[in-house]
């Protein structure tokens, strides 16, 4: 499904008055993952028609992008992160003259395809990921069917942007090593850094270029001061509905609050053991339990430096809103 959408915003600063802005038009494509359809946006960048993210690698979206995306016109794909329901079809579309621009980080995964794959293998070794699914979640790896390749010949955002796309980058790293979020002319394409009633899953990696774990929680503190500096912007993000850029991060905010409380007697067991207990069976294979082990490890990091959120929140203006429930957990 496309959606072209026209939005009636307050602009920031200098507007004070309503006006109407287009935004970038809006294509939900189904994926085959639990996390359901995909949004992408395509949209004129100095006359340049550019998609932003590009779905899963399946055929079905290969159709849907053939169907709704003037292919003979498209120029640029930029991508918020290397997820693969977001550039899944990176490659057939560079392979059609199409311009591919990626965060840094993702370009590190890249180069760093061998040392990563080890570097992670061993950070889910050490919290008592399973022999057995570790084999699993390898195969996987080397098949593809969570990191695929990208294309070559692509282009660095933070390097290679054209100034007269007339963007805004921001880095909001935290579900993620390498978020991005491209600001328009009142709005921003998110990615998976604001979602409406989901809790991203803060994804276990490396440091971009290194060999050590990804403080996705202590990235995640910084991204949120980033964020609220966005209030304003018409949000449209990687999955579900947009809303306003404070509802969204406050309801990650609480989400991650409950969670940590119900997490916190477990603190410091074993997070397979804790897995067994709270998912109670309800196991989906070696990924899903990847991203449980990445929200665990999250969460325990939160509740060794809890500090680090109150200050983040409190530099966005947003400590207010959470005070209560903040206390509650930590008094």
């Amino acid at each position: 499904m496309s959606v072209a959408f026209i939005s009636v915003v307050e602009k920031k600063e200098k507007r004070s008055f309503c006006e109407i802005i287009m935004i970038p038009q809006c294509h939900t494509i189904p994926t085959p993952y639990i996390v359901g359809p995909v949004h992408c946006y395509s949209t004129e960048l100095d006359g340049e028609l550019t998609l932003f993210d590009c779905g899963p690698p399946t055929a079905e979206c290969r159709r849907f992008l053939t169907e709704n995306v003037d292919l003979s016109r498209l120029k640029n794909l930029i991508l918020t992160h290397g997820h693969l329901e977001h550039w899944g079809q990176a490659l057939w579309l560079a392979e059609q003259g199409v311009t591919v621009y990626m965060p840094q980080a993702d370009h590190l995964k890249i180069v760093r395809r061998e040392e990563r794959r080890r570097g992670i293998a061993a950070l889910m070794a050490e919290v008592g990921f399973p022999q057995s699914w570790l084999k699993q979640f390898d195969k996987a790896y080397l098949e593809e069917s969570i990191y695929a390749d990208f294309p070559p010949g692509y282009h660095i955002v933070e390097k290679k942007l054209p100034e007269h796309f007339g963007l805004k980058v921001h880095a909001c790293p935290g579900h993620s090593v390498s978020d991005l979020v491209y600001e328009g002319d009142g709005w921003i394409v998110s990615g998976d850094t604001l979602l409406d009633g989901i809790f991203q899953s803060p994804v276990l990696d490396l440091e971009p270029g290194k060999d050590k774990r990804f403080l996705n929680y202590r990235a995640c503190c910084r991204s949120i001061v980033e964020l609220a500096s966005l209030q304003g912007n018409t949000v449209l993000p990687g999955h579900r509905s947009g809303h306003g850029v404070k509802k969204m991060l406050l309801s990650y905010v609480n989400t991650a609050l409950s969670r940590a409380k119900r997490f916190r007697p477990w603190q410091g067991e074993n997070l397979m053991t804790v897995l067994d207990v709270m998912l109670e069976g309800r196991i989906k294979g070696p990924f899903h339990i990847y991203l449980k082990v990445s929200e665990l490890l999250f969460l325990t990091d939160f509740l060794t430096e809890p500090e680090l959120l109150r200050s983040a929140l409190k530099e966005a203006g947003l400590y207010n809103d959470v005070a209560r429930h903040f206390e509650e957990v930590f008094g």
